[in-house]
Order: structure tokens, then sequence, then C-alpha cells
């Protein structure tokens, strides 16, 4: 049991890095043949590896084709920014009179964590707190409905970043994020909405700017794993 786990973990890592470090396409199909030519294993982990990628929303499996790395529409990632400033606003609007200095304290402290994770150059750790930083207000609000939309919006676009963000082209000097996510905390420590929405706002219009929709080069499936 213990080598089949393995070898389904061996699979969902190997496609994962693949997908996120931009060494194969969205909307490239994963030939479960040459998968198996290039990891040396069995169809059965590599059917089990590409339903964890699915469950994850990397992945789309079509009846009768195949699998395939998801390939959103730029209308669909505009339509996904637009509800999240959204929903943030509300938030806002609901949780600022409920901020403690104990939650700003804590805040920070996740601002802090989103340095490191650009020193340490991890999308991954980066994405989880960034989710945490914008699930803040949303948990504050104490609406539950609130709560669950929120976090089914930042999990869709997080598969945006994964997919598309510049994260690994751009230093922690370059990165604006951290900065707006300090401006956003010092307008909640004013109890300034207006300042607040605006910022929240901007900073849609600044994430959909890191990611880079086009990309100019990929290698091919049978290639994917070669370092």
């Amino acid at each position: 049991m213990s080598d089949k786990k393995s070898m389904i973990d061996h699979v969902y890592q190997s496609l994962k890095e693949a997908i996120l470090f931009r060494r194969i396409a969205p909307g490239t199909q994963l030939i479960e043949k040459t998968i198996s030519e290039q990891l040396n294993v069995s169809r059965t982990p590599i059917r089990n590896g590409v339903k964890k990628l699915e469950q994850e929303g990397l992945v789309t499996v079509i009846p009768n084709r195949g699998a395939f790395v998801v390939q959103p529409t730029l209308e669909e990632i505009h339509q996904a920014f637009l509800m999240r400033k959204e929903l943030e606003s509300m938030a806002g609007r609901m949780a600022i009179t409920m901020i403690t200095s104990e939650d700003l304290t804590k805040m920070k402290e996740l601002i802090q964590e989103e340095k490191e994770t650009y020193e340490n150059n991890d999308i991954m750790d980066y994405i989880h707190v960034n989710k945490t930083f914008h699930m803040f207000l949303a948990e504050k609000s104490g609406n539950a409905f609130l709560v669950d939309y929120m976090e089914r919006i930042l999990d869709q676009i997080n598969v945006y970043l994964m997919l598309y963000d510049v994260f690994y082209d751009v230093n922690m000097m370059q990165s604006k994020r951290f900065v707006e996510h300090e401006h956003i905390v010092e307008s909640l420590d004013k109890q300034d909405i207006d300042r607040l929405l605006h910022l929240i706002d901007r900073h849609m219009h600044e994430s959909l700017d890191y990611m880079r929709i086009e990309k100019p080069t990929y290698q091919s499936l049978e290639s994917l794993f070669e370092t």
C-alpha cells in the first residue's frame, strides 16, 4: 500500500511541478502512455495522480477525450477577479469596525511571512499566506456565506496564479504585493473605509497585471520531466 501511495505521489508531484514551473502549457493533453514512459510507472498511479490534480483545479478530465491542463479564458479570469473585488469590498465594509489591535498584529505577521516566500522563492507558500491574508476580513465579517464564497473564489484564482503568475520572475524588492497589503492594514487601523475600498480595487488590478497570460515557449510533453 505504501509503495502504491508513493508512486501516486511521485506522479502527482512530477506533473504538478511541470505545470507550476511552466514546462507544460495550459490546454496540453496529459497522455498516459507518454507519462508512463517518462516516469517509468504503470497507468494506474497516473490516473490517480491526475485525479488529485483535477481536484485541485489544475486538470480537466473530459470523458472519452482525456485529461488536459486547465486553460481558462481571459474573460473567465477577469470575471473571477471582479467577483473577488465585490466580495472583498463587502467583507471590508462589514469587518472594518470589528478589527482589533491583535488582528492588525496578525495581519502584519502574515505580510512578513509573505516576504519570506519571496526570499525562499516558494509560490505554494506564497499562495497559502496570501489566501490567509485575504480571508481575514471575510472571517471577521461573521457572515458564514461570505466566508464560503470568498474561499471558493480565492481557490479558483489560486489556480490561475499557479498557471500564469510571474512570481518566479519578480524578486521581493520589485514586488508591490506586500506593500499593497501593508497599505490595506494601515487603512484598517485608521478605519478609513473609502481608502480601504480604493486599495482593494487597485489591488485587484495589480494582481491581474502580475499574471502573464501569454507564455512564449513550452517544452513538449515528451521532455516534461527533464531537468
